[in-house]
């Protein structure tokens, strides 16, 4: 290529990632139509290694030579750059990723699912106001390096969003939805405005919440609070610099016998499942906990370096939850993180807990010590449980805890039927003790 020709003069060594989006896409506002048509985005990322230190830079239609100039200003001051980037290592075991029959979803019937997900929360909530967005098509990677690693791949996705918002004078509640997948027959659109009609009805009264430490139930939805801490202690480039709390721990017994969670890049039209990772690094599937003991951790290509291990195929743009695309740098980051199911429904977990606090969802995701595993959180979507029975949404709520702490000597339950949420996270309903609740 000749940017990494023209790289050559002027870096050691140099990667180009490239990435074209295209698709088409429709928008509800107010449960009425408000964009509807196609999509492109094209961009494209370079890394250089200059001087020893690591330069990016990134553009969505810029010149080569702008584009390196760039990197190499960004380089020379950027951090210590103790690897090179992937090279051909030999072939590579390809992932299934790319679903043909996504191309065959139309504008119209985006429109038609939307307005259908519309018609049927107005039928039983007219009050509410519903925004819904939905999209199609494919993201095609590329990889190149100046060490002679070449990789492409081609990924449909297909999503479907849904929020529906209530707002009057001294009460305003939102409950949302979500899904992403690679392959058609994979949205379950059924499920998901039944699971936003579940927690709408659930909704309808405002209950007095539980304080104390009563039992507070999160839902796959809420779990998040306590696997973000995780995402970044599993992290190599964490371990390595010690601020992670799991430095020094593989083969402990860190978490509660019952939790095995897995990082798995490879499963077949998984919402984040690829052949490679934005390095070019071959993906895989790594135990992170097994039944409750520490197993291993990702690492990109820079934190596998400074650790002195090898790279786990965990080189990804956007960090944890994904976004930014192109324009950012990859890191270390899960894949998929899949959590083992335990046994029993929703229903079950709800009776057992008696009386105690349902978490769909918080407001700040992140807020706390992460790196130490302290989390303090409003409760955006939450419910109080009396009895077994939902009574009613809470309002004015606060929940405050150590992730750590709870998935060590915390778990009370694990249910049995796993949801997708966030994009790439795999998890059933977590019943729970331990965790701080006060109410305004």
């Amino acid at each position: 290529m000749d940017i990494l020709n023209q790289a050559a003069h002027k870096a050691e060594a140099a990667e180009l990632y490239e990435e074209l989006r295209e698709g088409v896409a429709v928008v509800f506002n107010g449960g009425e139509i408000e964009t509807a048509g196609s999509e492109a985005v094209r961009g494209r990322a370079l890394r250089v290694i200059a001087g020893g230190r690591l330069g990016f830079a990134s553009t969505a239609g810029g010149s080569d030579d702008a584009l390196l100039t760039s990197a190499l200003l960004a380089a020379s001051h950027g951090d210590p750059a103790p690897f090179r980037f992937a090279g051909k290592d030999g072939p590579q075991t390809a992932v299934p990723v790319l679903d043909r029959e996504v191309a065959g979803i139309g504008v119209e019937d985006l429109i038609t699912w939307g307005e259908d997900a519309v018609r049927r929360i107005r039928d039983e909530f007219p009050e509410l106001i519903i925004n819904a967005s939905l999209g199609r098509g494919t993201h095609e990677v590329a990889v190149h390096t100046s060490t002679g690693g070449e990789w492409s791949e081609k990924r449909s996705y297909l999503s479907m969003a849904i929020e529906a918002k209530l707002i009057r004078q001294g009460d305003i509640w939102s409950v949302d939805a979500f899904r992403s997948v690679r392959r058609a027959a994979d949205l379950d659109r059924e499920a998901l405005l039944e699971n936003l009609l579940r927690e709408l009805r659930w909704g309808r009264k405002i209950a007095a919440p539980p304080t104390g430490r009563p039992p507070v139930l999160f839902l796959p939805s809420g779990l998040p609070v306590l696997l973000l801490p995780l995402m970044i202690g599993f992290s190599g480039l964490s371990v390595f610099l010690g601020t992670s709390p799991l430095k020094g721990r593989l083969g402990e017994a860190a978490f509660d016998p019952r939790l095995s969670l897995t990082d798995d890049g490879v499963i077949p039209f998984g919402p984040r499942s690829r052949s490679f990772d934005d390095e070019g690094v071959p993906t895989g599937k790594l135990p992170l906990i097994d039944r409750g003991v520490v197993r291993s951790f990702y690492y990109d290509l820079r934190a596998a370096a400074l650790a002195k291990a090898e790279p786990t195929g965990n080189g990804i743009k956007g960090g944890p939850l994904g976004g930014g695309g192109f324009r950012v740098p990859p890191g270390p980051a899960s894949r998929h993180l899949v959590l083992a199911p335990g046994a029993g429904a929703l229903d079950d977990l709800i009776r057992e807990m008696k009386d105690g606090l349902i978490v769909a969802g918080v407001l700040g995701l992140g807020q706390g010590n992460i790196q130490s595993g302290a989390f303090s959180n409003n409760v955006g979507i939450g419910f109080a449980v009396q009895g077994g029975k939902v009574v009613g949404r809470v309002k004015n709520t606060m929940i405050a805890g150590n992730a750590y702490d709870v998935l060590k000597d915390g778990v009370v339950a694990i249910g049995g039927d796993r949801e997708w949420v966030f994009g790439g996270l795999h998890l059933p309903p977590l019943l729970t003790r331990n965790v701080g609740v006060v109410a305004q």
